[in-house]
């Protein structure tokens, strides 16, 4: 590992905490970085990367009540330039369908459409198979008490905010 032995040469003679706060990220950053490629490799035979594949899942659990642009920006940690050049795409592949708000006509009302919900329909078994390939080394309950564990450093880092120089 020439990562690991960089990072601890660098990290020689520091406090051990924060030596495992410095694993602890990087490693993090790079399973997700991971987990990402993984997941769009698998959905790659349905024409699809995974800020689309998250958007159409979020799209569908919500036929009551079509999501907006800044909602889908919300729950996505995404800018509103990168959320329209999403939409662009999925509309492009007529996923998806943008209308203007029927009490709003400034905002935008985004909905599923049948090709949308049959293409996720098509995606989600892949997901769920990169998940489990994903997770495999570890049980039901070391993946149960790291989902508690991630939330909390979530949480805690959304409710901190950023710096004010952060871009």
């Amino acid at each position: 590992m020439e990562t690991e032995s960089r990072r601890n040469r660098l990290l020689a003679g520091r406090p051990q905490p924060l030596r495992d706060r410095v694993a602890a990220s990087r490693e993090l950053l790079h399973a997700a970085h991971l987990l990402e490629r993984r997941i769009n490799a698998a959905l790659a035979p349905c024409g699809l990367h995974m800020h689309e594949y998250l958007a159409l899942r979020l799209l569908s659990d919500s036929v009551h009540e079509p999501l907006r642009p800044t909602s889908l920006s919300m729950a996505l940690d995404a800018t509103r330039t990168q959320i329209t050049r999403l939409l662009d795409g999925l509309e492009k592949k007529a996923l998806i369908a943008r209308a203007l708000h029927k009490h709003d006509r400034r905002s935008l009302e985004i909905t599923l459409t049948p090709a949308g919900a049959e293409r996720l329909e098509q995606a989600v078994p892949l997901v769920q198979a990169a998940y489990a390939s994903a997770w495999e080394p570890l049980t039901g309950d070391e993946i149960h008490a790291l989902a508690l564990q991630l939330a909390q450093v979530h949480a805690h880092l959304r409710g901190t905010g950023l710096p004010e120089d952060a871009p």
